[in-house]
């Protein structure tokens, strides 16, 4: 769909470049553009042409297309809060609810990702530390944002604080949509995620569905990462049903293989760690070399702070938080580097979705066969033992080089 003066956001559609952010359906004057989802379940804007003007706006605001890292300082943190309790029910140290609690006893408003009937993941506003508690938890899925940019909008005109997080691609078209509003954001906090990349959220409701029919016991709460039972290193799923637990590493194996996530995460251009938010968080992977004290599988965030207001706002919270200063070269992650490249059997991937019948794609991808699963565990068996000669001579030689 064009519009006749190709002057709207499809003039040159390209969906690698492409976020799904809403910025551009939230910024329309007219109402024109819609979220629609495509084939593989990911919502794009959908341009009304009988009511689009040509006003260029949802062109202007598209932040991922012209993102570049911001100049500044970054301050890195291994983070976590002093509150042991607090920390167990987080997904890593807890600094995002800290943050969350600071908001909302300014009686502020808190914008973040909840999961739904173990199904359906949404960005909505809390003004509770109940409804807060809500967004406590890892989501493997793209967030449906919804009307959030307009209503943070309506929020920070009223002169209500506001802490909005989400991915780097979401917070970051939340910035550029109100920057051509023209809303004052003196009162807003934002905070983004070191992101892996997002599933579509078509595959993950399917997914849930398959293991309904296939356990004949309904799924009622997911968790994507169960520390608790775990560890905070661990990568399982577990799986609350009507009357059992389950717990598996089906979604999270196709998860890394990096064949189910949106296209633009493949390209994306916040795998930086210099960006326009106040505060990015990620699990602090390689903290056992960098803060040894905090190594002990409870749960750490790396937390880097971008702007003196976040500078601010770690000052009056530091009195809830344990924490040590780290460096940027030993801190920095793969997706503070590069986006994720894509797995080797992505369009294989998406092409059997496209034909296949459901139950046998899901067989497929992510219920394998225990034989299937047999040979995968030698396969990497088998890899174990060829490269670990490999890096320990490859380590030898750098120790004799640097003699």
């Amino acid at each position: 769909m064009q519009n006749k003066e190709g002057n709207n956001i499809l003039s040159h559609p390209d969906k690698s470049q492409c976020c799904g952010c809403t910025a551009c359906y939230a910024v329309c004057p007219e109402h024109a553009i819609s979220m629609q989802p495509d084939k593989k379940g990911f919502l794009y804007p959908q341009v009304n042409n009988e009511k689009c003007i040509n006003c260029g706006l949802c062109i202007k605001v598209c932040d991922f297309k012209i993102f570049h890292p911001v100049s500044g300082i970054t301050d890195f943190y291994a983070v976590r809060q002093k509150d042991e309790n607090e920390v167990a029910l987080s997904q890593s140290g807890g600094f995002s609810f800290a943050l969350a609690d600071y908001i909302l006893q300014q009686n502020g408003v808190v914008f973040g990702c909840e999961m739904l009937d173990a199904q359906t993941v949404i960005h909505k506003a809390e003004i509770t530390r109940e409804g807060v508690y809500r967004f406590r938890g890892s989501k493997y899925v793209q967030s449906d944002m919804g009307d959030c940019f307009a209503q943070c909008a309506d929020y920070l005109r009223s002169g209500r604080v506001v802490l909005f997080s989400g991915t780097a691609c979401q917070v970051h078209g939340l910035l550029s949509f109100l920057s051509q509003k023209k809303v004052p954001i003196e009162h807003l906090v934002t905070a983004d995620l070191v992101c892996h990349g997002v599933p579509s959220p078509k595959l993950w409701k399917e997914y849930i569905d398959q293991w309904n029919e296939r356990s004949n016991s309904k799924i009622v709460k997911v968790n994507f990462r169960d520390k608790n039972l775990f560890g905070w290193a661990s990568h399982r799923e577990s799986f609350l049903h009507e009357d059992s637990t389950t717990t598996t590493t089906n979604w999270t194996n196709t998860f890394y293989s990096h064949v189910m996530f949106r296209e633009s995460c493949h390209v994306c251009p916040y795998t930086t760690p210099d960006r326009k938010t106040d505060f990015t968080l990620a699990d602090y992977w390689g903290i056992a070399k960098n803060a040894p004290e905090f190594d002990d599988d409870k749960g750490v965030n790396l937390l880097m702070i971008h702007t003196e207001k976040g500078r601010m706002i770690f000052e009056e919270l530091s009195s809830v938080l344990d924490y040590e200063r780290t460096v940027r070269e030993t801190s920095l992650q793969p997706n503070l580097i590069h986006p994720s490249d894509k797995g080797k059997g992505y369009d294989r991937f998406w092409k059997d979705y496209a034909v296949l019948p459901r139950e046998k794609f899901y067989n497929k991808y992510f219920f394998p066969s225990k034989l299937k699963v047999g040979l995968m565990a030698v396969k990497k068996k088998i890899n174990r033992c060829v490269w670990l000669p490999v890096r320990a001579i490859r380590k030898l030689w750098r120790l004799l080089c640097n003699e």
